[in-house]
């Protein structure tokens, strides 16, 4: 079995994820953490099991972030019903001719009769492609510790990938401000519809810029960079609600209702009078890290 420290090997398989057929990978320069989790089998006990506990850790949510990928011998059909018997929101590989198993160390004689099917494992492997965490059993009953494998991903930490995550979220919270501006404009000609509109757009990138900057944080080695990703976030949330207070306001005065509007209206200034501009990155930190980024 692989160990940590060590590089982990490249596929590319076909698989099933969210009722579709594709081709997913562990590519040469990842951009997000991996947790690669092989099994046996579709549909047996112990696989069901692990795959379900690890379908509910909280972590693997942050897509963003972290990538969860099943490998197991059965077709990506096999794969498909039992992702959607289990309710397994990420894609189950097709390792058909156990080739990644064995790349990664963990592939069996036989497992119920079946030749050439993984014992299960887990591997967590960071941005740089490198093992941080390696778990394997050949035991029927033996389940992963989530609470090591979670640690492992937390431990991951990257100034560059925040610093790049950082700088995407920023040109995607300066479209939210653009598109917050032009919804006041639109509000201040009492165009209520067109308004309304244009605030949920400024909302829709207001929340991906909340969102990247908090991957950026959650990256992050050095202090500084974490603290002004965390200050951006916020933020990003605060205006966020600004333009959610302007959508409400806009509705109200179409109804009619000024008293309501005038209240969320006030709110909704006061909300961005206190977010104030958003600096970039260099002008937050200085670090010879951020070269011409």
């Amino acid at each position: 079995m692989l160990e940590p420290g060590a590089p982990a090997p490249t596929f590319s398989l076909p698989g099933a994820h969210d009722d579709e057929i594709d081709e997913f990978a562990l590519p040469e320069e990842p951009d997000r953490v991996h947790v690669v989790v092989f099994y046996p089998l579709d549909f047996s006990p112990a696989c069901t099991k692990e795959m379900c506990s690890l379908r509910d850790v909280e972590l693997f949510g942050l897509e963003r972030d972290v990538r969860l990928l099943g490998v197991g011998a059965d077709s990506a059909y096999s794969h498909r019903r039992f992702a959607e018997e289990n309710g397994l929101g990420f894609p189950l590989l097709s390792d058909r001719l156990g080739d990644a198993a064995d790349a990664y160390g963990v592939l069996a004689d036989e497992v119920e009769g079946h030749p050439r099917v993984a014992n299960r494992a887990i591997f967590v492997v960071d941005l740089h492609r490198t093992v941080q965490y390696a778990w394997s059993t050949d035991g029927p009953h033996e389940q992963p510790d989530l609470e090591a494998v979670t640690a492992a991903i937390e431990a991951i930490q990257d100034d560059r990938t925040s610093m790049h995550r950082y700088r995407d979220a920023h040109e995607q919270f300066q479209y939210g401000r653009s598109e917050l501006d032009a919804a006041r404009a639109a509000y201040h000609e009492k165009h209520w519809g067109l308004a309304i509109e244009t605030f949920q757009e400024a909302q829709y990138y207001l929340d991906d810029a909340a969102a990247g900057f908090a991957s950026a944080r959650r990256f992050a080695e050095s202090d500084g960079i974490e603290a002004a990703a965390a200050g951006a976030a916020e933020k990003a949330r605060r205006l966020r609600q600004a333009a959610d207070w302007f959508a409400t306001a806009a509705r109200n005065h179409g109804d009619g209702d000024e008293e309501t509007a005038r209240e969320y209206h006030d709110d909704a200034i006061a909300a961005i009078e206190d977010v104030g501009e958003l600096p970039s990155l260099r002008q937050e930190v200085d670090l010879d890290l951020l070269g011409d980024d």
